[in-house]
């Protein structure tokens, strides 16, 4: 099964999260095809679908895609679908965690509530194509821990009382919000 990224952090997570489940994990890259593929839909939901039919229609194999962010309450759960690209191209993991940060301080410096959001869809051949959703919920902080990608390290969980980047794999693997939609799915 082919995973409709080109993360290999990403890639890890879906591998432990689907520890026990006979198949083997492929990224886009394994398969050749080095493209990024689209996200044409203004929700997580449309963005995975959207990519986990392409890569399976460019490769024939089954696909697993998701969409995901992270939602500042305060800031009526900006930047959203839109987490990865928000401030360009250029930006890095870590440019968009500070400037996450920075926006919060300045516009919303009472409410840190925020929550990660994801969609996973699984395309497969001659199919209809299954998504889920999950969700968790935190507060952003102050970054902490090496562990995680993205806005890992800044997202203190509800449910474990650390970041995600402090967080073994395996707890933050427990309750985040790609583990959620994924036990959703039937793989």
């Amino acid at each position: 099964m082919v995973v409709a990224t080109h993360n290999r952090g990403k890639l890890a997570e879906f591998q432990r999260l689907l520890a026990g489940v006979p198949v083997e994990l492929l990224t886009l890259d394994d398969v050749g095809v080095a493209a990024e593929l689209p996200e044409p839909g203004t929700t997580y939901e449309e963005n995975a679908r959207a990519k986990a039919e392409a890569a399976r229609d460019l490769t024939g194999l089954p696909a697993l895609a998701d969409d995901s962010g992270i939602e500042a309450i305060g800031l009526g759960g900006w930047p959203g679908p839109h987490s990865a690209r928000w401030l360009g191209e250029g930006a890095g993991d870590r440019d968009r965690l500070l400037g996450l940060l920075d926006e919060v301080a300045r516009r919303s410096p009472d409410d840190r509530r925020a929550r990660y959001v994801a969609a996973v869809a699984l395309a497969r051949p001659g199919a209809d194509t299954e998504v889920a959703a999950g969700e968790c919920s935190g507060v952003l902080v102050t970054p902490r821990g090496q562990g995680g990608f993205g806005y890992d390290p800044a997202f203190l969980s509800d449910d474990l009382g650390v970041t995600f980047g402090e967080a073994p794999a395996e707890a933050k693997d427990g309750v985040s919000h790609r583990a959620r939609a994924l036990r959703k799915l039937r793989i």
